[in-house]
């Protein structure tokens, strides 16, 4: 059965960077690191040295703990943070071609919503997500699909506990610092989703890269509405949707984000079904019906018919069920899959993970699935 490894990462980001790092060293060494590289490198059609560049500019652009958290990252592991900071982002890397050529799409790459065939014209994952009541709680469910090849570095629960901050979990790949599925101490869960977006930011506001701008979320946010005042201070470098939900209050939201504008969908007692479009998207059944096969428009259908014909009542079993329909997995992509799965109840610290595999094996369906580690 598959195993959740912990990694607890208590202090200020050069203590835990270190810690970190140390205890991911073998990450970093060759072979395994040429190899994974290069993986990516190939899908992503981008050139290694390119590659590499794209990654200093990104790191450059960090907000400055977060670099100093690689940086420690690169010590412990007796690595340099160049090397570190490519591990991190190889797998959003840009196509070479895209980059020369300055394709919009690719100089913002978010997920173009309608055929996840080939990943590398969509630049960005395939998500699917409900979020809903159950028992008079809040419960969420998600399946994040993106890269195989991420999966030869395994899945980890990472327990960020930073001074003067709140104490964040992530869920996801292991070496991973940023968040892209998490919860907080203060009961208040968020993932994304990417959402495509073709706009320019503006240069009012700090942008941070995306994964790094939902850790910074978890970490200084209790509530929806100060989750709603962060998303209006800050923009991103690419849209995203984040499912969120508050089980203090028992709230639940969407928040379609452009890079630099937001829209906030409270749920009211509907469930809120997120892929990869906006809710004013919505299709009709004609759209729908010429929609691909895992495109963002058929798994929101799937999701919501799912819905419908049989209500979830049971949690987790009934979400599990439905990450695991085969309309809603992401199953045959020649590089995208279901990754790994979510299933929390957050006011009762319970949550649900599963994990693919780098064979192509999706993660709601084949997984084992285990129960995260709840610290607080």
């Amino acid at each position: 059965m598959h195993e959740l490894e912990l990694f607890h990462l208590p202090g200020p980001p050069a203590d835990a960077g270190f810690a970190h790092g140390r205890a991911l060293a073998h990450f970093f060494q060759s072979p395994f690191f040429d190899a994974y590289i290069a993986s990516l490198c190939t899908i992503n059609r981008v050139e290694h040295d390119d590659m590499f560049e794209q990654a200093d500019r990104w790191l450059a652009r960090l907000p400055e703990h977060f670099q100093v958290e690689i940086d420690a990252m690169a010590s412990g592991a007796r690595s340099r943070t160049l090397r570190v900071a490519a591990f991190l982002y190889a797998d959003i890397a840009r196509s070479t071609d895209a980059v020369a050529t300055r394709d919009p799409a690719h100089q913002n790459p978010a997920a173009s919503p309608e055929d996840p065939a080939d990943h590398t014209l969509l630049g960005g994952p395939m998500c699917s997500a409900v979020a809903l009541e159950m028992n008079g709680r809040p419960w969420v469910a998600r399946n994040c699909d993106w890269l195989t090849a991420t999966l030869v570095r395994g899945t980890a629960a990472v327990v960020h506990e930073v001074p003067g901050r709140i104490p964040a979990m992530a869920l996801g790949i292991k070496g991973d610092i940023d968040i892209d599925t998490g919860v907080n101490a203060e009961r208040l869960w968020l993932h994304l989703h990417t959402l495509y977006s073709p706009e320019e930011p503006r240069g009012d506001r700090t942008q941070i890269s995306w994964l790094f701008w939902a850790r910074e979320a978890l970490e200084t946010c209790a509530t929806l509405d100060e989750l709603d005042r962060y998303i209006a201070s800050t923009q991103r470098d690419r849209g995203v949707i984040v499912v969120a939900a508050d089980a203090k209050s028992g709230e639940r939201a969407l928040f379609e984000c452009s890079r630099a504008d937001h829209r906030r969908i409270d749920a009211g007692d509907a469930p809120l079904i997120a892929t990869n479009h906006p809710q004013h998207k919505h299709p009709t059944p004609e759209r729908a019906a010429k929609s691909r096969p895992g495109a963002t428009l058929t798994r929101y259908c799937a999701v919501r018919d799912l819905i419908a014909k049989t209500p979830p009542e049971h949690g987790p079993d009934d979400l599990i069920d439905l990450l695991a329909d085969p309309g809603v997995e992401m199953r045959t992509p020649t590089h995208l899959r279901t990754i790994y799965s979510a299933v929390a109840d957050p006011g009762s610290g319970d949550i649900w993970f599963s994990a693919g595999s780098a064979d192509g094996s999706p993660a709601a369906s084949t997984g084992g699935w285990v129960k995260a580690p709840w610290l607080w």
